[in-house]
C-alpha cells in the first residue's frame, strides 16, 4: 500500500476527530471535552485521538485552527466579487459583510456557537491564546486588504473595528435564535459603519 492513501486515511482521521470536538463544544462547552467524548462523539477509539492529540489543551488548540482555516476558507468562496476597481467599494463590502454573518449563522451556527466557546475559554486556559493570536492576525490581514479597497487611510485600524462589529453581531443573532438572520439590515448597518470610518480616517 502506498504512504500517500495512508497519509490521507490518516488526515481524514484527524479532520474528524477535531470536527467532532467542535460539535461537542457547541452542545455541551469546554468542559464536555474530554478524549473519552470526542472518541465517542467521532465514534473512534480513545487510543485514537490521544494518539492525534497528546492533551486536552493540544485537542482544543487544534480544534480552534481546524475551525479557523474552515472559516477562512468559507469567507474567501463570499469575497470573490469584491476586487479593485468595483463601482460601489463600500456598499460592495458591506454586503460581503452581511453575507458573512448570514452564513456564519445559517450554514455553521455550530461551528460558530464553538468559536466563542473556544474564545471563552481562552480567559481560562491561556494556552489556547497562541492559536487565537494567529487567527486573528489572518482575519485582520485579509480585513484590512479590503479597507484599503474601500478607501480608507488606516486599514489596520479600521479593521480591527469591522471585525469587533462582526462578532457582535454575531453574538447578538446567537443570543437571538428565534429570529432569522436579515442581510438586507446587516447590509445597511455595515455601509453606514464603512461610510463612517471612510469620514473618520
Amino acid at each position: 500500500m502506498s504512504r500517500a492513501p495512508r497519509q490521507e486515511r490518516s488526515e481524514q482521521k484527524r479532520r474528524e476527530v477535531l470536527e467532532a470536538t467542535l460539535r461537542l463544544l457547541a452542545r455541551e462547552g469546554p468542559r464536555g471535552v474530554t478524549h473519552r467524548a470526542v472518541a465517542a462523539e467521532a465514534g473512534t477509539s480513545m487510543r485514537a485521538t490521544t494518539y492525534y492529540f497528546a492533551s486536552r489543551e493540544e485537542l482544543l488548540t487544534e480544534a480552534l485552527l481546524h475551525y479557523a482555516r474552515t472559516a477562512i476558507e468559507r469567507f474567501d468562496i463570499i469575497r470573490a466579487p469584491l476586487s479593485p476597481g468595483i463601482e460601489d467599494p463600500i456598499e460592495a463590502a458591506a454586503d460581503l459583510l452581511a453575507a458573512t454573518v448570514v452564513s456564519d449563522l445559517l450554514e455553521d451556527r455550530a461551528g460558530l456557537v464553538a468559536e466563542y466557546e473556544l474564545v471563552l475559554e481562552i480567559g481560562r486556559n491561556p494556552v489556547l491564546e497562541p492559536a487565537y493570536r494567529e487567527w486573528q492576525a489572518k482575519l485582520e490581514g485579509m480585513l484590512g486588504g479590503y479597507a484599503a479597497l474601500f478607501g480608507s487611510r488606516n486599514p489596520e485600524r479600521d479593521a480591527r473595528i469591522v471585525l469587533a462589529t462582526l462578532r457582535g453581531l454575531e453574538l447578538e443573532a446567537l443570543a437571538r435564535p428565534s429570529r432569522k438572520p436579515d442581510r438586507v439590515e446587516l447590509r445597511g448597518l455595515f455601509a453606514a459603519l464603512l461610510a463612517t470610518l471612510v469620514r473618520s480616517s
